[in-house]
């Protein structure tokens, strides 16, 4: 196969683990292989980034123990190249006063989120994953520059929300994001590969979940975790092994980029 220069890595599924038990931070689920494949790829001028649904606040641990310097946060809306902000798009207060006003008439919690931190209403029962570190603020307002929203429930919620602009996509089982129609780790990518002047088939990508399809449809090749969404699976020029067995290095290894 083709000599890459760049690699885009999804975290949560792909890079680490999802929560097996409590008080377990994002980087602990990252297996040590995983991390030593970064490391080696550098090493064969392989640039890795980060590619991911999370914020920057959520993610800053794991940019700076992989020494990451290129990022997508925010499922494409937040995007950073060699340590410069490149891209950062918000809501505007007219969609999320129509997404807030769909969610509580059906009675589902959320939270806001900006680069840096999530928000809830001070009289939300919203408690996220147990990674997330919430801030309360007086119902009826907004953070500023809210870049989208999560919606954790148990509740059938669909994958979809009636309104003209605005999607969910799914990052994690009974986990969405919800974000503008537009945005998507594709876009993020373009970005990052116009900024190294590379093209797409000079990128490889890594995910697990239905928000890596558009980032597998803007590189030259994709590799779906054996422990990720059949659908991705379906799609990937390659599936691997889980995030626990391995599957990281063990894709590196057995496509000769390591």
């Amino acid at each position: 196969m083709g000599k890459y220069k760049v690699a885009f890595f999804d975290i949560d599924g792909t890079l680490a683990g999802h929560r097996t038990k409590e008080n377990t931070s994002i980087l602990d689920r990252i297996p040590d292989s995983a991390k030593l494949a970064l490391k080696r790829l550098r090493e064969e001028k392989i640039e890795p980034v980060i590619a991911t649904g999370r914020n920057v606040g959520m993610v800053k641990d794991i940019l700076s123990e992989l020494d990451v310097k290129s990022f997508i946060a925010n499922n494409g809306r937040y995007v950073v190249f060699d340590d410069e902000v490149i891209f950062h798009d918000t809501f505007t207060n007219e969609y999320l006063e129509k997404v807030v006003n769909y969610f509580d008439s059906k009675k589902i919690e959320y939270c806001f989120e900006t680069v840096n931190k999530l928000y809830v209403y001070e009289d939300s029962n919203f408690l996220g994953d147990g990674s997330m570190q919430l801030e309360r603020i007086e119902r009826g307002t907004f953070p500023e520059k809210v870049i989208q929203l999560i919606v954790m429930n148990d509740k059938e919620i669909g994958e979809s929300v009636p309104i003209d602009g605005v999607k969910m996509l799914k990052v994690a089982p009974n986990v969405f994001d919800i974000t503008m129609d537009e945005s998507s780790k594709a876009i993020g990518i373009k970005k990052v590969l116009s900024n190294m002047n590379i093209e797409s088939k000079d990128a490889i990508a890594f995910g697990d979940e239905i928000n890596d399809l558009a980032m597998f449809e803007e590189v030259g090749y994709s590799v779906a975790m054996g422990d990720g969404n059949p659908k991705v699976q379906k799609v990937a020029s390659y599936v691997t092994s889980g995030v626990y067995d391995d599957g990281i290095f063990n894709a590196c290894k057995h496509l000769g980029l390591i």
